[in-house]
């Protein structure tokens, strides 16, 4: 028996067969508290005042059957019944079973003495169908909560089996793609959208079967139209922990993903030579998925190139994130291209997933990779060989389908040689490199240039118009070296718009002189200017240098370029040189 008391209610009107029973359950004591009833009416009355664990009642009483006490209010079927008769056959069994006696007894003796056991038996038994109509109230309450939200989501779930195949999609499914669940079921990702997005797809179906986790942001075109959404797949397990099938939740990110992008890099109009080899290089570089080198000086645009390699790629339609390993700190750097898990130090109160895995379907650039310290070096390099890795504090390793481009304005060879970079990785990262050309050496794209650049900070600063360069502003603008490349052609710009009147652009150029600048000048000798053509230019340019250091003081500019004034003059005459100060 049980460890509480067990309340026992017998309806027996035959007073020896009642005492028998009792003296069956005495050597129980306190452990059963019999109550007794000589009829229905009793019964009831005794049920309505508590319910017992157990009831005890005799197949013919008085007013009744024994079976009676179960055939009013359900409510009352609480408690499990033993029947007892005086002349057992089989239809009373049956009938008793039928009523929902769950056993019964012919009176005997024997009978009498084993009810102690037959009554526990039947406790544990009652107790074990109980559990299992909780657990199945409980798992129709969970199904019927779980139902509540598949059914009313604005998220999409779906869940497929292990062939691929759409088992069932909610009607958030049926909403985005137009079609009915039961054009839907039984398809793959082939029949939905078209190549590469499904090649993409199952391509991620198949690492969630391997026990993978697998979440990232990507483009698709439903209906014609492009739509961004955040997915998590995971696998689907039995009872057995067998995985049966997957599950994925997309949540629609358009609107997010719209108000997050930056006006993309083109780049097809720039007329310069230079810039249009370098675009042509990566044009070919979008076409595969090999790791990329990007050479360039400092804010010369090797960001913006590796965006349009991305733009052309057949990744376009996922993420594309960049990093300055630059600006990283050390300590940090490892956590935010690989991740942590919860506890990994001092500080992480819970998982964090990296860059690397944020760029799933989509392109990571590391920019400015020769920062990185060796350690990090090294796991990056296992990371290029494999394409995964383990979190910071992790012990599962972690794969993931990204395009990985890396910048650096560094000259890699020699921090190879002075032991500051490692070989294998320079091997690793070297398979295609492409040179991003200074601004001197692409002056004729800075009207472009400076147009996209007034196009953005339109945006940015939320300004009504911007002012229209005259050819005064764009001389100015290409006459100047840029040591700070395209970033600082932005600087200049956005500084001018922010003091702009409305009519009149004053750009804050450091002095042209010689002592203020270093001049570069572009020799092409396939173009059709001559020797003396270049020597013109140039002497032109330093005489006006000249002049304009000195305030226009003749003696003084001809006493800085070392030549007669009687030389100056003449330069000035031959190529129409003013200045107002007549010494």
């Amino acid at each position: 028996m049980a460890s509480e008391a067990v309340n026992i209610l017998l309806v027996e009107d035959e007073e020896a067969h009642a005492e028998a029973v009792k003296r069956a359950f005495q050597p129980l004591g306190s452990a059963v508290c019999l109550s007794c009833a000589s009829n229905i009416r009793e019964a009831l009355e005794h049920l309505d005042e508590s319910v017992p664990h157990l009831v005890i009642a005799d197949w013919l009483l008085p007013d009744g059957k024994g079976t009676d006490i179960l055939s009013g209010d359900k409510e009352r079927d609480l408690f499990p019944v033993i029947l007892m008769t005086s002349h057992g056959n089989e239809k009373v069994a049956v009938d008793a079973l039928k009523a929902g006696v769950v056993d019964y007894v012919v009176k005997s003796p024997a009978a009498f003495a084993a009810l102690p056991r037959t009554a526990e038996r039947v406790l544990r038994e009652w107790e074990l169908l109980a559990e299992n109509k909780r657990a199945h109230e409980a798992l129709r309450v969970s199904e019927e909560r779980f139902r509540a939200i598949f059914e009313s989501a604005g998220d999409l779930i779906l869940i497929k089996d292990l062939s691929l195949r759409y088992t069932h999609v909610n009607p958030a499914c049926e909403r985005t793609f137009g079609l009915l669940a039961s054009e839907i079921i039984g398809r793959t990702a082939k029949d939905i959208y078209d190549g590469d997005a499904a090649s993409y797809s199952t391509d991620v179906d198949e690492r969630v079967l391997q026990g993978e986790v697998v979440e990232g942001e990507y483009v698709r075109r439903i209906r014609a139209v492009p739509m961004a959404f955040h997915e998590i797949k995971v696998p689907l397990r039995n009872g057995s922990g067998n995985i049966i099938g997957i599950c994925g939740v997309s949540r629609d990110i358009t609107d997010r993903r719209v108000r997050e992008l930056t006006p993309h890099f083109t780049g097809d109009a720039y007329p310069s030579e230079a810039m249009q080899e370098a675009l042509k290089q990566a044009r070919s570089a979008a076409t595969r998925d090999s790791v990329i080198l990007l050479l360039g000086e400092s804010g010369s645009g090797k960001d913006y190139l590796a965006r349009y390699i991305h733009d052309h790629s057949k990744r376009a339609n996922g993420p594309f994130f960049s990093v300055n390993c630059a600006a990283v700190p050390p300590e940090l750097a490892e956590s935010e291209l690989f991740g942590h898990e919860r506890g990994a130090f001092t500080g992480a109160l819970g998982r964090k997933r990296g860059l690397l895995e944020l760029a799933e379907g989509g392109t990571l650039l590391l920019n400015e990779i020769g920062e990185l310290s060796l350690p990090l070096q090294a796991k990056l390099l296992t990371f290029l060989d494999t394409m995964a890795f383990t979190r910071v504090g992790g012990e599962r390793n972690v794969s993931i389908n990204a395009r990985i481009l890396t910048a650096t304005n560094r000259e890699l060879e020699k921090e190879v040689e002075a032991g500051r970079f490692r070989q294998d990785l320079y091997y690793r990262i070297n398979v295609m490199a492409i040179i991003v050309p200074p601004l001197r050496e692409r002056s004729e794209d800075i009207p472009i240039l400076a147009e996209e650049i007034f196009s953005a900070l339109m945006a940015e600063l939320q300004l009504n118009r911007i002012p229209l360069l005259d050819s005064s502003t764009i001389n100015a603008l290409t006459q100047y070296h840029w040591p700070g490349n395209v970033r600082e052609l932005r600087n200049v710009l956005e500084r001018a718009l922010l003091l702009w009147d409305g009519e009149h652009l004053d750009l804050d150029l450091p002095e042209l002189n010689a002592t203020q600048r270093e001049r570069y000048y572009k020799i092409d000798l396939e173009s059709d200017r001559s020797l003396r053509d270049v020597t013109d230019e140039i002497t032109k340019t330093m005489c006006t240098a000249a002049l304009q250091r000195c305030g226009g003081n003749k003696r003084e500019a001809a006493r800085l370029l070392g030549i007669a004034r009687d030389s100056l003059y003449r330069y000035m005459k031959e190529f129409g040189i003013e200045s107002k100060d007549r010494t």
